[in-house]
């Protein structure tokens, strides 16, 4: 086999495996669930300086729909609040504070901390969800598609007057590629609609229409 279609070959993987990670990411945003890579993209803004999340506060994921945020510095909650509202404004923001032991003599301290909530899936938000979720799948669907027909034709143009059964070998490989990519990107698609479902459902039946 050529190098050329060999490397051809590994530039598509690499695209095609990119594309459906980036799917991923933007689910993940699409807040259904309290999904620890949600709070990735939040930036805070101390003293001028942009800091990822984790550089000023401790997070926890403390069940399905809820995350804790603790400030490692109390004078940064202020800051670490409107950084999370500039990504995720639909996330409820609610401060409170538990008591930690610092010691016999000092007795004990108020930490304060953000509870992070996710939204409530109601009519619109369900259908903006769904809306959401099809748009990303169809960019993906989109450039997998304009990936793949670019691919095909470079190595079909190299494989001119090679022997048939590496060709067959390369069109074998190729489409093993295709279709379990495909298959990962629709099973990410058919996983979000489902959680979507779930608590819309949820929500339903606690309106009590359901």
């Amino acid at each position: 086999m050529k190098r050329s279609i060999s490397n051809e070959c590994n530039q598509l993987q690499e695209k095609l495996t990119s594309y459906v990670a980036m799917l991923n990411f933007k689910y993940m945003n699409l807040c259904i669930k309290a999904e620890p890579m949600s709070l990735v993209p939040i930036k805070v803004n101390v003293e001028g300086s942009m800091k990822n999340i984790e550089e000023v506060a401790f997070t926890a994921k403390k069940d399905d729909y809820r995350f804790w945020i603790v400030p490692k510095f109390d004078d940064d909650l202020k800051a670490i609040g409107e950084g999370i509202a500039a990504v995720h404004p639909e996330f409820k923001q609610e401060v409170s504070s538990y008591k930690v032991n610092v010691g016999d003599d000092d007795g004990e301290r108020d930490v304060k901390y953000i509870q992070l909530t996710m939204p409530e899936v109601d009519d619109n938000i369900h259908d903006a969800m769904k809306d959401a979720v099809d748009a990303f799948y169809q960019e993906c669907k989109t450039l997998m598609d304009a990936a793949l027909t670019q691919s095909k034709g470079k190595i079909a143009i190299e494989s001119a007057g090679e022997p048939k059964q590496d060709v067959d070998d390369v069109k074998k490989a190729i489409d093993n590629l295709q279709k379990k990519s495909e298959e990962k990107r629709d099973q990410l698609r058919d996983k979000k609609l489902k959680e979507i479902e779930d608590a819309y459902n949820n929500w339903l039946s606690n309106v009590g229409f359901n």
